[in-house]
């Protein structure tokens, strides 16, 4: 595994989410049960797309993926304590969020899938 790579895309794809999902809330106003099902496919895509930045030209395997997908997401939810919680949320309950952990392990997830199809 790239270190160094896995942590710009895991700031690619959590600057990415951070403009779908402002577009979803702000732009669509979606809440509820609507926002979740369009933004759970909509990371998939973003993941998929970052997945594809990070394997570009080299092959990979699901336990790479994997590893690379773990990088990815402690590097989203260090950024997302130093911005988006003192910034916009204003509470680290915001952690708390099962929807939230569900995404992070969906993207992990894919991470692995996308690694083991690079194989």
């Amino acid at each position: 595994m790239k270190l160094t790579r896995a942590i710009l895309c895991g700031i690619l794809l959590w600057v990415l989410i951070f403009f779908e999902v402002s577009i979803l809330m702000f732009g669509f106003k979606l809440t509820g049960q609507m926002y979740y099902t369009i933004h759970y496919v909509l990371l998939l895509i973003l993941t998929f797309i970052v997945a594809y930045v990070y394997f570009h030209k080299r092959k990979g395997t699901f336990t790479e993926g994997l590893l690379a997908g773990t990088v990815m997401l402690i590097t989203g939810i260090i950024l997302d304590a130093a911005i988006t919680v003192p910034l916009f949320i204003k509470t680290y309950s915001f952690f708390a969020n099962i929807y939230l952990w569900i995404g992070m392990i969906e993207g992990v997830i894919a991470m692995g899938i996308a690694g083991a199809i690079k194989k």
